[in-house]
């Protein structure tokens, strides 16, 4: 009876139950670390609430502003000739950061340690863009060429200890950030000459989280 009572109290002692506040990093991508211009790593911002399920399980809705990087890969138009060749085999790059309101639901099962839980994490999430900077390529995002819904999955592993939770994950954004081609234009032809092409732009990368439960 008193060894029940003891591991109840031990177990509560990390528990995450309620509400919670969450910050984060998004930490740029290998080819955006390659880039001249890459802004600062991003980051998140939100509230979470966690309900604990039977068997390890743990279901944590969260509403969060997210700032991702991404880069933004411009294909060039084959001319046959040899320079815009080289051009092209190189992909003209730009940096850019887009910031969403982001709803993620994630599903946690961990392992009951007594003083700590180690979890795995399955998280998709849906957002939808409230500002951009494009830098070079601002146009981009004044137009009508940028998709404002997101939406992706994220699966990584955490720990809770005590009120606090930390989390890293890995993050793929399956939506493209460009709708067409054509959103490419007006004095940015002058830098960046023929083009045929935006390409991917998906601010895939890892994420690190921390939060607090109340």
């Amino acid at each position: 009876m008193i060894a029940a009572l003891v591991l109840a109290c031990v177990t509560s002692a990390y528990a995450q139950k309620g509400f919670g506040i969450k910050v984060g990093a998004n930490l740029p991508s290998a080819d955006l670390k390659n880039l001249e211009d890459t802004k600062p790593a991003g980051f998140q911002l939100g509230v979470a609430y966690n309900l604990d399920l039977p068997f390890g399980l743990s279901i944590q809705p969260a509403l969060q502003y997210n700032l991702k990087q991404s880069a933004l890969g411009i294909d060039l138009e084959d001319t046959g000739s040899s320079v815009v060749d080289q051009i092209k085999d190189n992909a003209t790059m730009e940096s850019v950061s887009v910031g969403y309101l982001e709803l993620m639901a994630s599903v946690q099962w961990g392992i009951d340690l007594l003083v700590a839980r180690p979890f795995l994490d399955v998280s998709p999430f849906v957002g939808y863009a409230l500002n951009g900077n494009f830098g070079d390529v601002a146009e981009l995002w004044k137009g009508d060429g940028v998709n404002k819904l997101d939406y992706g999955l994220a699966l990584g592993a955490g720990l809770d200890l005590w009120k606090f939770q930390a989390v890293v994950r890995y993050s793929w954004n399956f939506g493209n950030l460009m709708k067409t081609a054509d959103a490419l234009d007006g004095n940015l032809k002058d830098k960046y000459g023929l083009y045929k092409d935006i390409k991917g732009a998906k601010a895939s990368g890892v994420t690190v989280t921390l939060a607090y439960f109340f």
